[in-house]
């Protein structure tokens, strides 16, 4: 249930980026949203697309809506594309009851990569696969723009046993980016945190961060130093702070986004930090069924500790985890159980 919020604020995201792209040029809302066309941006106004298939469709007769969300690195990290963080958002939309599954990016999967089959490796690289934009190996139709985006659906689909309707792509400039833009966020610490290692953003080189604990205003460096912090303590408290963070940055969403140079200045590192295969009606659609969720009826599935599971090393510092009975059967099937 803890992420209904983190996800709405994802979603808060990608429409307050298309939506104020909008006022830039069609251009610009292309560089978040590829698949953008004009008549897209008057949509906003004159009412999204009703017809089969589409997302207003889908929604006014109750199919389940399944939303991909990716953050990564994004430029100058090691792993630009990697994505560390991978969730599926399944949403009903008559009765607004949702379950959020919380992927591993270690899993060891089939990635349908390239035109003579799918290759194998670990579910975060799907989307730096992608990107790698590689004419000589990828299927054409993951070279196009929403190509990276496009790939790791198709991989987490054929994982899970779900379709994906729509991915969401967000990078660590476009988040810190968003933060400052709105003054920040405050946080009530629970305890101190100190750590004497966290990466700069020098090559090789470290940084000592440390916060105290009680209520306090971080700007955006300051909120993903919070976040990301790894070496200092678990990972499951490591899990715990970004929430706090995600809740924070929503709290402040939801009283509006501040128009003035602040928004101005974010707009660069959002437009390059964010991607998305949805238009904007769609993106406007989504956010309105997503505010509309309440935290009871979220239900949230982490696979990491799942009994389906088991950690197999590979050689060559290939730590994975794979499926017991060796195919995605059980593990699709237990989804399948859990989703609204």
């Amino acid at each position: 249930m803890r992420w209904g919020r983190a996800l709405q604020l994802l979603a808060g995201m990608v429409a307050v980026t298309l939506l104020a792209s909008a006022a830039w040029t069609v251009i610009a809302v292309r560089a978040v949203a590829p698949r953008t066309s004009p008549g897209d941006v008057l949509a906003l106004i004159a009412g999204p697309d009703q017809g089969p298939g589409s997302m207003a469709q889908k929604i006014k007769s109750n199919e389940r809506i399944n939303l991909l969300f990716l953050a990564h690195g994004g430029a100058g990290n090691d792993n630009p594309n990697f994505t560390d963080t991978m969730l599926v958002l399944s949403i009903r939309p008559a009765s607004h009851q949702a379950t959020v599954i919380s992927l591993p990016r270690y899993l060891w999967v089939d990635i349908p990569a390239a035109a003579n089959g799918p290759v194998q490796g670990k579910l975060y690289s799907a989307f730096a696969i992608g990107a790698a934009h590689d004419p000589t190996f990828l299927r054409e139709q993951w070279r196009a723009p929403t190509g990276p985006g496009d790939l790791a659906a198709a991989t987490v689909a054929t994982t899970i046993g779900q379709p994906i309707d729509a991915w969401i792509a967000v990078d660590i400039k476009a988040f810190t980016a968003l933060i400052d833009a709105i003054g920040g966020v405050r946080v009530t610490i629970p305890e101190a945190l100190d750590d004497p290692q966290y990466p700069s953003d020098e090559e090789e080189k470290t940084i000592h961060i440390h916060f105290d604990a009680g209520a306090q205003v971080l700007d955006g460096t300051r909120a993903l130093q919070y976040a990301r912090s790894r070496l200092s303590t678990s990972e499951a408290d490591r899990s715990r702070r970004q929430e706090l963070v995600l809740f924070a940055i929503l709290g402040k969403l939801k009283g509006g986004v501040p128009i003035g140079p602040s928004l101005i200045t974010a707009a660069g590192p959002i437009k390059d930090g964010v991607r998305t295969n949805l238009t904007p009606p769609d993106a406007n659609l989504l956010l309105h069924l997503i505010s509309a969720l309440r935290q009871p009826d979220v239900t949230s599935v982490t696979l990491e500790d799942s009994p389906m599971l088991t950690p197999e090393n590979l050689g060559l510092d290939q730590d994975v985890l794979v499926p017991k009975t060796g195919t995605y059967g059980q593990v699709q099937a237990y989804i399948a159980g859990k989703l609204p």
